[in-house]
């Protein structure tokens, strides 16, 4: 039996209830949102990378065989095509053209629904992982470091500007999060007799640290400032998660619940929030809860009630079909 890691059960059930609430709520870069809905856009950043680092630090600890390879991509590709074939056809009934316009390029990058460009990057590290098992600690280490270093200088320090269609599928924006999370299942046993004697003191520190790295986000600084700001808040978050649960025996069942559901939701996710959210839209230059909770609450909860129907018609074969 695999073991199970409250860590990561903390990251992936986090993350997706955040990736649902970014999706209903206001960006922070759109004309209109108040100072506090700008601090919660930098907040809730970290909640694709959550994903990434779990899933680093899960197949790190895995056999990396061909066969396993083709499983994991099965896995995540036959409920990708079920969901991007359903989103093909709420925009054809819409009458909305998607990002390429072709549902073949759409099918192949990631483009039916905007947030599918996960499946995208994941897909590449899927592949790319027996490579990164044959690699020595070390070597992982300093691929890791050479990783962030690139994605520092691309999200923070150059003025190299990339279309954001290919921002959120580009490796070292991504990849680095992962190779984090694999660098951390090899030392995990050093990692965690670490954190355990420091939890509060660690916890303290890391949440006074995001709350004012996002702060820094809203402020009109030197731009390399506000820039490196948001990109270190997004590692401090995700250690704030791991190490709030590192090491820990229990995890709350419903938080697990979230965590073994967490891509399906992903997956599915947008066809609530999107009809829900428009019956209430939010006011400019001011803060209103509603048209952010009613959508994200549509978004969570429509998911599970999908997810628990399939999961009751299909019963072991739900894993295959749906990701969960």
């Amino acid at each position: 039996m695999n073991r199970r890691f409250a860590e990561i059960d903390a990251l992936k059930s986090i993350g997706i209830v955040t990736v649902v609430l970014i999706h209903s709520a206001r960006s922070p870069f759109k004309l209109g949102v108040t100072d506090p809905e700008v601090v919660l856009g930098h907040l809730t950043r970290f909640a694709v990378p959550a994903f990434l680092m779990a899933s680093g630090f899960l197949y790190a600890g895995d056999r990396n065989s061909t066969s396993r390879t083709l499983r994991r991509l099965r896995r995540i590709l036959v409920p990708y095509v079920l969901a991007s074939i359903v989103a093909q056809i709420w925009w054809l009934v819409l009458g909305v053209e998607t990002e390429t316009g072709s549902w073949l390029v759409d099918l192949l990058i990631g483009g039916s629904m905007g947030h599918f460009y996960f499946i995208f990057v994941l897909f590449w590290l899927i592949l790319f992982a027996p490579i990164f098992a044959r690699l020595p600690p070390p070597a992982m280490a300093s691929l890791t470091a050479a990783l962030i270093a690139a994605q520092w200088w691309i999200d923070a320090a150059t003025g190299l500007l990339i279309p954001f269609f290919w921002y959120v599928r580009h490796p070292l924006v991504w990849w680095a999060y992962f190779c984090l999370g694999w660098v951390l299942r090899q030392h995990y046993p050093a990692v965690a007799a670490w954190i355990a004697p420091r939890r509060a003191l660690a916890g303290a520190v890391l949440g006074v640290a995001a709350i004012a790295l996002a702060t820094i986000c809203t402020l009109e600084g030197p731009r390399l400032l506000v820039r490196t700001a948001a990109w270190l808040d997004i590692y401090v978050i995700c250690g704030l998660i791991f190490s709030t649960w590192c090491g820990s025996e229990r995890f709350p069942r419903p938080l697990r619940y979230l965590s073994e559901t967490s891509y399906p939701i992903y997956l599915l996710h947008l066809f609530f929030v999107y009809p829900v959210a428009l019956q209430f839209p939010p006011t400019p230059f001011r803060l209103t809860v509603l048209p952010i909770v009613v959508p994200w609450a549509a978004g969570v909860l429509g998911s599970i009630a999908v997810i628990a129907t399939l999961r009751a018609l299909l019963g072991a074969r739900s894993r295959d079909w749906i990701g969960a």
